[in-house]
């Protein structure tokens, strides 16, 4: 039962660990993590580690787990967003921007921080340290090379779109990335969230749908 509780799979990333909330409470998560850490010796140390959902603990329960990542000599890490081929792409029809809805015509500098309720067009660049928060979607028409969070309250349907990516950071609802080397080598790239993680792939027009037209 305890491999069910908490599996470990090695990925390009670094260690991820998976914990099932649904088996075992927070307690018995601990105890087995230790468990497996302590069995596997040497195995682990100095290997990068990534918690997956992170969302479903709190501030505190991560705070523990991390503890006993560091006990292990295990080091956090960055979850890198996964880069679709063209043929790989989710099929799906996304709802163009609707609602409350902010047009920023000039690039937001380092150190800058614009917070949205709602959706957000940004005509120009976002400079390193700068950083765009949205409840809803973000498009960038000019290049990003800060920290782009939409869904900022739990969406997790939020998308960006970018026209030329070179974040510092992306995050969608709770989910974190850093953006792969050469994602930057074809424009307008759009970052969704698949299966619990961010993924970029090329921006398709034909997979969006103006609000009122979805709803007919």
């Amino acid at each position: 039962m305890s491999k069910n509780i908490v599996s470990i799979k090695g990925t390009s990333d670094g260690l991820i660990f998976y914990f099932n909330t649904e088996e075992a409470g927070f307690g018995q998560l601990c105890a087995t993590l230790e468990e497996r850490l302590q069995t596997s010796g040497d195995f682990f140390i100095n290997a990068d580690y990534i918690i997956d959902e992170e969302s479903k603990f709190s501030a505190d329960e991560l705070k523990a787990l991390d503890g006993i990542m560091a006990k292990y000599h295990l080091i956090k890490g960055k979850r890198t967003a996964r880069v679709l081929p063209s043929d790989d792409r989710q099929d799906v029809i996304y709802q163009t921007v609707g609602g409350n809805s902010m047009l920023v015509t000039k690039s937001v500098r380092s150190g800058q921080r614009l917070s949205v309720r709602g959706n957000v067009v940004v005509m120009g660049d976002i400079n390193p340290g700068g950083e765009i928060l949205a409840t809803g979607n973000i498009v960038v028409m000019g290049t990003c090379r800060g920290v782009l969070h939409a869904g900022a309250e739990g969406d997790t349907d939020a998308y960006i779109i970018c026209y030329n990516m070179r974040a510092q950071q992306l995050r969608i609802s709770s989910c974190v990335a850093t953006v792969p080397q050469g994602a930057s080598l074809t424009p307008l790239k759009m970052a969704t969230i698949k299966n619990g993680a961010i993924v970029l792939t090329d921006y398709v027009p034909s997979q969006f749908k103006e609000a009122a037209y979805q709803e007919a």
